[in-house]
């Protein structure tokens, strides 16, 4: 009987191909019956290979495998001391295992008819493993990279984000009403093309004051990304102008109170600095261990300051000068949250008399900001050259504010107070005829917010405000805040 089961041994290793009898992976288990040999376990690649039609063909190949060895076990010599009734269990053991093969084949067929479409190939293949042994096939090549880069990046995929406010506002000022308004609709969408180029894009559908809606592009970037040493942006972009203006972008929900700081306020909001410019910029860290220096360098159209224009220069500038501005900071390892900088900015304005202003802005900062704790402080100076007749003149508009909140759980209690003082004779904030009248602004600003879930908030609070010229004023401003 040993004799006979290794002449099946010799027949079997015949019988499957090499790419079954050479691999490492297969799992022939042998075990004595009736004079014969029976395969439990097939190898693992003709159940995991990934192409349906090659594990078609393998368990074809296995179900003629075990067809042919039933006539050679029925026919060979029995041992004497082997009842009848084993061979009998061993016939009908075979049989089972050859109808289960059989319907994991009708089953693997009819999945691949369902994927490629095409003709059951399959039924032809399985009738024929009953009468001859089937030749197992390689797999087809897999696709190459070019054609799965292909079918995987031929269209480049966008990430839409939207961010939105209401609110309610009630004060004592003289001329106003108290209104429920609605906030800036925000659509921030981003897409890479490359593993380094992409594309940022900011569109805005902010209310008037006449009620109507205007739509504003906030932002439009083509971004390329070398390293974290070199970042290079061409577009509409937020100047790098101190700490706030690109730490809280658009988005109410984003920043803490209800609305920014005096000196950080946006155009459509009567703010003054360009914080919006068109242009190319240059960004990355500065090799500096645990101190973390980063640097920002930004050249633009500079900001318009005649009378009716957008502030931002989108399409021609003014004049032929170019704005630059360059940023520093710091964040120190050693103080997780703590950040401190300065920034410098120049540009050369142009107004309708033609009369050109140099305009120099220095930022300083320091700021603390954790889960817990929000601790903000920033001061700026922006001098002006020139008068209002064209005569020489040096003119200074200082600024601060400082802001201080803690959270305690869903609430986050804060308090802010913002300076701004702009001199009657400046000849860019002091001048009605190119744009609005900065003078002095400062005041106390108390509130609460209530964080309702990670993507929504209710913010609640009080301003006090003092205008040189007015009646100090007060007011209560309600809002509720969202990010998707």
């Amino acid at each position: 009987m040993h004799q006979a089961q290794l002449a099946d041994n010799r027949a079997t290793s015949q019988i499957l191909p090499l790419s079954v009898r050479d691999d490492p992976s297969s799992e022939i288990l042998e075990r004595p019956c009736g004079g014969g040999i029976v395969m439990t376990n097939l190898p693992k690649d003709t159940v995991t290979n990934r192409n349906s039609a090659h594990r078609v063909r393998l368990f074809g190949g296995a179900v003629a495998l075990l067809l042919t060895f039933t006539p050679i076990i029925a026919a060979s010599p029995q041992a004497g001391d082997q009842p009848l009734v084993d061979e009998r269990n061993a016939m009908r053991r075979m049989n089972e295992q050859i109808q289960e093969l059989q319907a994991k084949v009708r089953e693997l067929e009819a999945r691949l008819n369902g994927v490629t479409g095409g003709t059951p190939h399959a039924a032809a293949e399985s009738s024929a493993t009953a009468s001859a042994p089937v030749e197992v096939t390689p797999p087809s090549a897999p696709p190459s990279a070019a054609e799965e880069s292909q079918d995987n990046n031929s269209i480049p995929s966008v990430k839409l984000r939207m961010f939105g406010d209401v609110g309610y506002e009630a004060s004592d000022q003289r001329g106003e009403t108290n209104s429920f308004h609605i906030g800036t609709l925000d659509l921030f969408m981003t897409g890479a093309l490359t593993d380094r180029v992409s594309i940022l894009g900011e569109v805005l559908f902010t209310p008037n004051f006449d009620n109507s809606f205007g739509v504003d592009v906030e932002r439009l970037l083509l971004q390329y990304k070398q390293n974290d040493y070199f970042n290079f942006s061409i577009g509409r972009y937020h100047s790098s102008i101190g700490y706030y203006n690109t730490a809280f972008h658009q988005g109410a929900w984003f920043q803490t109170a209800v609305d920014r700081p005096f000196m950080y306020a946006f155009d459509d909001q009567g703010g003054f600095l360009p914080l919006q410019e068109v242009g190319a910029t240059v960004s990355g860290q500065i090799p500096s261990g645990n101190v973390g220096l980063n640097y920002v360098a930004e050249m633009g159209n500079g900001r318009a300051h005649l009378l009716g224009s957008d502030p931002a220069q989108n399409f021609q500038d003014t004049n032929n000068g170019k704005s630059f501005n360059f940023a520093l900071f710091a964040r120190p390892r050693q103080m997780p949250g703590l950040e401190a900088g300065f920034s410098t900015y120049h540009d050369k304005l142009t107004f309708t008399d033609n009369i050109n202003h140099g305009e120099l802005i220095s930022t300083v900062y320091v700021v603390y900001v954790d889960p817990k704790y929000e601790f903000l402080n920033e001061a700026m100076l922006v001098r002006h050259t020139g008068s209002m007749a064209g005569a020489s003149g040096v003119f200074h508009t200082p600024g601060f504010y400082t802001q201080f909140s803690r959270r305690f759980g869903k609430y986050r209690p804060y308090f802010r107070y913002s300076y701004v003082n702009a001199g009657v004779a400046e000849p860019i904030y002091g001048d009605p005829a190119d744009g609005p009248i900065v003078g002095r602004r400062n005041g106390p600003t108390l509130g609460l917010r209530y964080d309702l879930n990670n993507h929504a908030a209710f913010k609640l609070q009080y301003d006090h405000l003092a205008q040189r010229g007015q009646k100090s004023f007060n007011a209560l401003e309600t809002q509720f805040s969202f990010a998707f």
